[in-house]
């Protein structure tokens, strides 16, 4: 692999994971409720500039949407309503936390796979093969009986 290879698939990667991020981030999870789908607020609905209702926050605040899903689901009195209301709030705050499960876990892949990614070899140069080849050692039976022999 070359260094240019491994640097544009690093790249790519932090590429992909922060848009895969940023979309989990900003898009909206939808919920079924019996036979209604309901559109939650994203995960980041805060940074979007909503601000936090005195009351708490609610899912279905517009009546427009409250009515849709009363209507759909034959929910009469505003008992029931305001029961639906809790399990809509109950079900969208679990599905933003699937989403930001699912961040996590996108975050973990994503830098295992960037830590992980195996780094170009350098080119070694001729000098530096030189020096890393082992020279021939001469065994040290042979240097004594060269100079033994030189004695005698």
């Amino acid at each position: 692999m070359t260094k240019k290879t491994f640097v544009t698939i690093r790249v790519l990667i932090v590429a992909f994971t922060l848009f895969i991020l940023g979309w989990l981030f900003f898009s909206r999870p939808s919920i079924v409720v019996s036979l209604s789908d309901v559109d939650c607020e994203p995960v980041g609905w805060t940074v979007l500039g909503t601000p936090y209702d005195i009351y708490g926050f609610f899912d279905l605040e517009d009546s427009n949407e409250m009515d849709r899903v009363a209507s759909e689901n034959g929910v009469d009195g505003k008992a029931d309503r305001a029961t639906v209301r809790t399990n809509v709030n109950e079900g969208c705050n679990l599905a933003r936390d699937n989403q930001k499960l699912y961040m996590i876990l996108l975050t973990v892949v994503a830098a295992t796979a960037f830590v992980t990614l195996p780094k170009p070899k350098q080119k070694q140069t001729a000098s530096k093969e030189e020096e890393t080849t082992p020279k021939e050692i001469e065994p040290a039976s042979k240097g004594l009986a060269d100079e033994e022999n030189e004695e005698n």
